[in-house]
């Protein structure tokens, strides 16, 4: 034991200062995150939204933030990312104070236009850290690291401090929910500051910085593969995410508690196999892991859908936590892929897609909610998940060992 503690000790050590910077305000984004998440969409059913309004709302989000993501692009290139990112986390300090003032789902719907934004622009700076930091033999463990140390740890604290919050403060209602906006933006604001201060200025491989990224595409068709495989990868963020836990609220009748509780199971897995799975595909490849995890997420929805005894809902959170881990290795695969000398352009480009593909599913899962039903929205994500996404998966190449990055850090300070 005490030897695994030196070695991953030694691991973090030889690691860039701004990728410590950035895993700390992770952390804190986590906690912020995860205390809010089991809420936000009960909330603004409260404050009056519909299904269909309700995945119109980040939809709305979604499509903002693809925009912001190719600006966001070109801002590093011209001003760097000691700029752009604590500009995205003063972003997200805003959005929730909105969200907690809103009086109907019309100024939450701003307020969440906003969050979409800043949490955009700020990862996208943490992701150009990880990408031109990280060593390809370190990247994975790294970023599972994060996942495990400091976004688990916090994402497991942040829940526990929603629910106590919202029920100090009068339970599941408009009333018990709204103060946990504010406290969340005061976090946020905290985290600003310590990116501000703390962040040395990066100088990323930027190449033809502030040219149209969309060229990457023409210059390397063979990446045009795995920005589909990345939008179905993010398709959970906008198509089962908003509506899971208002699912669990109002169909099966979960309290805050639940609610909370099944955030924190997925949190857990975070915790728990962030680093092994990191390690392991840092050894045996991205691919292979991605391959295991996926029936892992499907078992989540089908659950959500077919059991609603408080116990198997918090089990629905400890299979969800396997899009976590799905995304984070996405990620690696994302950075790994293209010229380090055009990582900017790659990372807008991705993002860009995502987003509106995201944006998308989100509004068709508001209609199906709505005009369908509940259910069919979870049962949904599985199909394309299962039929689309694997399959396009197969074709993508093993990046742990591609030639052309050389896996050091091309950063400065």
């Amino acid at each position: 034991m005490a030897n695994m503690v030196e070695r991953a000790v030694q691991f973090i050590s030889r690691q860039p200062r701004n990728w410590k910077v950035t895993a700390c305000r992770a952390s804190i984004d986590r906690c912020v995150y995860q205390m809010v998440f089991p809420y936000l969409s009960v909330y603004i059913a409260l404050l009056g939204a519909t299904g269909t309004q309700l995945g119109a709302i980040n939809s709305a989000g979604m499509v903002a933030s693809a925009v912001l993501g190719l600006l966001a692009g070109t801002a590093v290139a011209r001003v760097g990312t000691k700029k752009v990112y604590p500009a995205g986390v003063a972003l997200v300090a805003l959005s929730y104070l909105i969200i907690g003032l809103a009086q109907n789902w019309v100024l939450a719907l701003a307020g969440t236009m906003l969050w979409w934004c800043g949490s955009t622009a700020a990862g996208y700076g943490c992701a150009i850290v990880c990408g031109t930091s990280l060593a390809n033999r370190d990247r994975a463990t790294a970023m599972g690291c994060c996942e495990s140390l400091a976004q688990g740890v916090m994402g497991f604290i942040g829940p526990v401090i929603g629910a106590m919050l919202v029920a100090g403060f009068g339970g599941v209602s408009v009333r018990g929910i709204r103060p946990v906006f504010f406290i969340a933006s005061i976090m946020c604001l905290g985290a600003w500051l310590f990116v501000s201060t703390q962040l040395s200025e990066t100088e990323c491989g930027i190449g033809n910085g502030g040219s149209n990224p969309f060229l990457l595409l023409r210059d390397r068709p063979d990446l045009v593969r795995f920005v589909a495989v990345s939008c179905l990868t993010s398709l959970p963020t906008g198509m089962v995410l908003p509506f899971t836990q208002v699912y669990a609220s109002q169909v099966k009748m979960a309290d805050q508690y639940v609610l909370g509780t099944m955030v924190t199971a997925a949190a857990v897995i975070g915790l728990l196999l962030g680093v092994p799975l990191g390690r392991l595909a840092d050894r045996m490849g991205r691919k292979r892991i991605l391959f295991v995890l996926a029936p892992v997420y499907w078992i989540g929805n089908l659950l959500l859908v077919w059991s609603s005894r408080p116990a198997s809902l918090v089990l629905v959170g400890v299979f969800q936590g396997a899009f976590t881990m799905t995304s984070m290795l996405t990620q690696a695969i994302a950075v790994e892929l293209a010229p380090s000398e055009r990582t900017s352009d790659w990372l807008a480009v991705t993002k860009f897609f995502k987003m509106v593909a995201v944006a998308a599913m989100a509004s068709v899962s508001g209609l199906i909610w709505d005009h369908v039903g509940p259910e069919y929205v979870f049962l949904l994500a599985v199909a394309i998940d299962a039929a689309v996404r694997i399959p396009l998966l197969l074709g993508v190449p093993e990046t742990l060992e591609l030639p052309g990055r050389s896996g050091e850090s091309s950063v400065r300070g």
